[in-house]
């Protein structure tokens, strides 16, 4: 099975560094024991899709393309069964779905799949949630076992019928979780000074 470059998918920045809920601030998750690879199978792609991998100073990222003119519909969102957002790539173009309109200033009556930004070539492409075995592994005492490979796939629609981009996850261990752990427990009082007196 041929591969394209691999996707770094470190678990200890995968949710950033804060998440928000109900309008306040909660800390980030504690890290996971394992961070993990992402290899895109690029034999079971469909024909004009292609993917790259970028990599900076925020991480891996992939960045997906369709130059034929047959549509891909990625990283779909429904409410009940209204299609509430999606990125449809075809033709060398990327668009956005917009039920109500773009919610943009002279833009509210674009509705549907439009691209208010003009012509962009490629869009992000991601897992829609993290391996469960990331969130298994944010337990605190795990062993260096690493889980296997694991097959994955993010859902798509290929000119309109169920399709499916594949994957494999491969782990490695997380060095931020050795060094999470080494932290907390250097904060926890020793048995030895339990009930003493601080001040002393």
């Amino acid at each position: 099975m041929k591969y394209v470059a691999c996707l770094v998918g470190v678990s200890t920045l995968a949710l950033g560094s804060v998440v928000y809920a109900q309008g306040r601030q909660r800390p980030a998750p504690p890290p996971s024991r394992y961070s993990y690879a992402l290899k895109i199978d690029a034999e079971a792609l469909p024909k004009g899709v292609t993917v790259r991998e970028v990599r900076d100073a925020l991480g891996s990222r992939w960045f997906i393309t369709n130059a034929s003119d047959v549509p891909l519909v990625i990283h779909e969102r429904f409410q009940g069964e209204t299609l509430a957002a999606g990125t449809k790539l075809v033709s060398g173009k990327v668009y956005q779905y917009f039920p109500n309109g773009v919610p943009m200033e002279g833009k509210t009556h674009l509705k549907g799949w439009q691209a208010p930004f003009g012509e962009i070539k490629e869009t992000l492409l991601y897992l829609p949630q993290e391996p469960a075995k990331i969130y298994e592994g944010r337990k605190p005492g795990l062993p260096k076992d690493l889980p296997p490979d694991e097959d994955v796939s993010i859902p798509a629609k290929y000119d309109g019928k169920p399709y499916a981009i594949k994957g494999t996850v491969h782990y490695y261990l997380n060095q931020a979780y050795d060094a999470f752990y080494r932290a907390k427990d250097k904060e926890e009082p020793k048995p030895d000074d339990a009930g003493k007196d601080p001040s002393r």
